[in-house]
């Protein structure tokens, strides 16, 4: 068995649980993280309303104006849960900020840290000059079954196209979206009519099932790449389909979608 040290990028604290829960691998002699904050693009105030009122709707728009007039105030944020960074500074983890995953100072960093393999959990797209930087290359963490559900917004496309489960998939990163080589790839069921709003449905959904078996399923792959069992499987690129983010209206729609699989239900 090889002795890996691994890099962990990520933009939240995903990436500090995915590094804590690798330090409890016989396979691994060391954990560092590389966390940036994700990148927005830049947008005039009123390309920012536009985007707003595109993405969640008129409400928010309101909210958002009422937010800069000082009328309202932006709900504190609610951290429930356990405090990863505390945790992951108890575990032994080096956490180095960087501005951007593609600048010059980070792609030094993340050199300077000779790291075997790269682990990607939670981040924005990166380009080949970051993700070859380990020795082995990047891993990442995709809520969603690769090559179907590649992209954007675990388990909202499959609840909009009543699939009755969401995948997630680890897979080596390569320059094309969600497209490497699959090391590990499980099913989780997923409720078509769920009582709730779909979309309060959808969060408790990735908190209490995605999020915790994505950790555990990247700490299989990283055991199993130590071990030398790490070429994975390739993918049926005839099968893939790309997801983007989903707008106010495929919010909307979802909705619609769901009252009317729950009015078949009662029926």
């Amino acid at each position: 068995m090889e002795t890996l040290q691994v890099a962990v990028l990520t933009c939240g604290d995903l990436g500090l649980e995915v590094a804590v829960a690798l330090t409890q691998l016989a396979g691994v002699r060391g954990v560092s993280v590389l966390k940036s904050p994700y990148r927005f693009r830049h947008r005039t105030p009123l390309q920012q309303l536009r985007y707003v009122y595109r993405m969640d709707g008129p409400g928010e728009v309101g909210r958002a104006i009422a937010r800069k007039a000082g009328i309202i105030r932006r709900p504190a944020a609610v951290r429930p849960g356990p405090d990863w960074a505390k945790a992951a500074e108890r575990a032994g983890v080096t956490v180095v900020p960087v501005d951007d995953f593609h600048s010059a100072t980070a792609r030094a960093a993340l050199a300077g840290l000779d790291a075997d393999l790269g682990v990607v959990a939670g981040t924005y797209i990166l380009r080949k000059e970051v993700f070859q930087i380990p020795r082995l290359g990047c891993i990442n963490l995709h809520s969603g079954k690769a090559p179907e559900y590649r992209g954007a917004a675990p388990g909202f496309w499959e609840l909009y196209n009543g699939e009755s489960s969401v995948g997630i998939t680890i897979h080596w990163v390569t320059e094309k979206l969600d497209a490497g080589k699959i090391l590990h790839q499980e099913l989780f069921p997923l409720e078509s009519a769920p009582d709730l709003d779909p979309l309060a449905y959808l969060q408790h959904y990735r908190s209490e099932v995605l999020r915790p078996n994505g950790v555990r399923l990247l700490a299989a792959a990283v055991a199993d790449i130590a071990a030398g069992r790490g070429t994975g499987a390739p993918q049926n690129e005839g099968a893939s389909r790309e997801y983007r983010s989903p707008t106010w209206r495929d919010k909307q729609e979802l909705r619609r979608r769901v009252r009317d699989r729950r009015r078949q239900v009662d029926q």
